[in-house]
């Protein structure tokens, strides 16, 4: 019994800990958790136990100065606590721990305010509690979701260091600021202009604190929308491009293709005995079969971009299928087809390439006309498995979602533009991408 009595005697630093702790926990259950979780997180609580049994003690709150190094220390611990935990960067986990010191101050001045009646708060257990819970719950569904995306905050060294130090120039200056000036007032518990400065200071601290919280939001939403602009945008410049240098080869292609059929012909027949001249002649012309069986689908864009596909499908040796109307298609913006059905050409070829030399390999493409819709279908073999996320799309393959990946939401993009929706299963080693348009009548 004295065992036990002296291990969780004079624990009022743990009791700090753990508020910074479960206010940090509030993000965590967004973020994207590392392997045993649950155990990590009562190695965690354990190790701050630790610290507020036996550090908390040399840091007594009569010196201010060295009690701030106390809060301090927490702070800094509940970096790699939070990296331990959630698989994130390091400024993630710098910004996570900031975040949580802003909800346990604003708790803490919660309190204060909430139970001040003229004098200095008395000490409630109940009601303390009772406040912080609130207080938290009330970040838990408000702030806490809105800030990660795809279990990751991805902020960056500058905004993380920011957050921090203005995080603690509210928790520890002005706290420290007001405690030095308890002196200055006599009896400072009686003290009507102490408690008026006290009350003032939480005032402050809680409106910045929450002011900051409200401001992080607003900055990481800005910050998702500008980085799928930006991916947007690079996607479109670069269809683009590709378009007009794919057309001008075709076009070039086009021209040449038939006189060099002729001159081939030609050269077969002479020398009649050289089999080695033949056999140079069918495989030229073969390939010639290639270019010249030119897509003919009623939509210019969509042959180019047929044509190039099958051909570097040809030569790579796997098997292409296609039946295309492209008059569906014709309402689509010439840079939205290509990148739409560009990117999904472009996702099923790298698929089809990661099959093993024993795996059939192929890609189809039919668009066809379904009621008043027109359905854009690309199929293509794979290997391994595929996951997929909470939004039903395949997560990306080079294991970083928020970087990669951004082709398939281009395609739900655009599709969504036009009033139409995308579709992705993974069947028997078939991927199989179905977008489905609404049809524009002339």
């Amino acid at each position: 019994m004295n065992f036990f009595t002296s291990l969780f005697s004079g624990l009022s630093g743990f009791s700090y800990c753990l508020e910074i702790f479960l206010a940090c926990f509030l993000f965590y259950i967004y973020l994207k958790k590392r392997s045993k979780f649950w155990l990590r997180s009562i190695f965690c609580i354990c190790l701050l136990f630790v610290c507020a049994k036996w550090i908390y003690p040399l840091f007594p709150d009569e010196n201010l100065p060295v009690s701030s190094v106390w809060y301090g220390l927490i702070f800094l611990l509940m970096i790699p606590l939070s990296y331990f935990l959630c698989d994130l960067s390091w400024q993630d986990a710098v910004f996570c721990a900031g975040c949580g010191y802003l909800v346990q101050h604003l708790a803490s001045s919660a309190f204060i305010l909430t139970v001040f009646n003229g004098s200095m708060p008395v000490w409630n257990g109940p009601f303390y509690y009772l406040i912080f819970a609130a207080v938290y719950a009330f970040i838990l569904f408000t702030v806490a979701p809105l800030l990660p995306e795809n279990g990751q905050f991805s902020v960056s060294w500058l905004t993380a260091v920011v957050n921090a130090v203005i995080t603690l120039g509210i928790t520890l200056v002005l706290s420290t600021y007001v405690k030095s000036t308890a002196p200055l007032f006599g009896d400072a518990v009686s003290s009507p202009e102490y408690i008026q400065l006290l009350k003032g200071s939480q005032i402050y601290a809680a409106s910045i604190c929450l002011v900051i919280l409200i401001l992080v939001v607003i900055q990481q939403r800005e910050l998702r929308a500008q980085r799928k602009l930006d991916q947007a945008q690079t996607l479109w410049k670069q269809r683009q491009l590709q378009y007009e240098q794919s057309k001008e080869n075709m076009d070039l292609i086009n021209r040449k293709v038939h006189d060099l059929k002729h001159q081939i012909a030609a050269l077969a027949q002479e020398g009649q005995g050289e089999a080695h001249r033949k056999a140079f002649a069918a495989e030229v012309e073969n390939m010639i079969e290639v270019y010249d069986s030119e897509a003919s689908t009623g939509n210019e864009a969509l042959d180019t971009l047929l044509m190039e596909k099958g051909l570097y499908c040809h030569l790579h040796n796997i098997d292409w299928a296609c039946i295309a109307d492209g008059k569906l298609l014709k309402h689509i913006d010439v840079v939205d087809l290509f990148t739409m059905l560009g990117n999904a050409l472009d996702n099923a070829v790298e698929s089809v390439e990661k099959c093993g030399p024993e795996q059939f390999k192929n890609i189809s493409v039919r668009i066809w006309r379904k009621d008043l819709f027109a359905v854009i279908q690309v199929e293509n073999s794979y290997s391994g498995d595929i996951t997929f996320q909470d939004n039903g799309l395949p997560k990306s393959s080079k294991g970083d979602d928020a970087n990669h990946g951004f082709g398939i939401r281009s395609i739900q993009a655009i599709a969504e533009k036009y009033g139409g929706t995308v579709t992705v299963k993974a069947e028997d080693q078939i991927f199989t991408l179905a977008v489905l348009l609404p049809v524009k009548e002339n």
